[in-house]
């Protein structure tokens, strides 16, 4: 009778024993899958940092050669973006290279950055037709998790042409 008491008792710390490692591996297995799940959003929201700021660089390189086109004076650069004040962006066709109101998309799915422009005095307010330096402002923004993400550049143009 002995022997079968100490087997019986053995039978019952191994179900404990199975019990205790099956609750243990879901922690570990959920620990891991959490940290999976962090680790790609970390990893997407760097990738749209970096297009985001690549989209921004080149919205700013689309605005200069719109300025420097041959066709182009100051007096018709100004006049055309001069209407992209605050709340109301613009962006550069990339295919006819014209300014267009609104803003500008670029990915798909969870990965839409949109682009955009300002143009105001230096001294802030909105630019007007007899102004020889303006600022230009790129904004590339996207949404991550519900979250809202920009990166910004600006830079100064002027009349450097001043026969144009």
């Amino acid at each position: 009778m002995g022997i079968n008491k100490i087997y019986k008792n053995r039978r019952g710390i191994a179900l404990v024993e199975v019990i205790a490692a099956l609750g243990i591996s879901v922690v570990v297995i959920t620990s891991l899958v959490s940290l999976s799940l962090y680790s790609l959003r970390s990893s997407l929201q760097s990738k749209l940092q970096l297009q985001g700021t690549q989209l921004a660089k080149r919205e700013m390189e689309l605005l200069r050669a719109y300025r420097e086109r041959s066709d182009s004076s100051w007096q018709i650069f100004i006049n055309s973006i001069r209407g992209c004040y605050g709340s109301s962006p613009c962006c550069i066709n990339t295919q006819t290279l014209t300014v267009q109101n609104g803003q500008c998309s670029e990915g798909i799915g969870a990965e839409v950055i949109n682009r955009y422009f300002t143009i105001s005095k230096i001294s802030g307010g909105q630019a007007e037709e007899t102004d020889d330096m303006v600022r230009a402002t790129v904004t590339a923004s996207w949404t991550i998790g519900g979250e809202p993400k920009n990166t910004y550049l600006y830079t100064d143009f002027t009349n450097w042409n001043l026969g144009n």
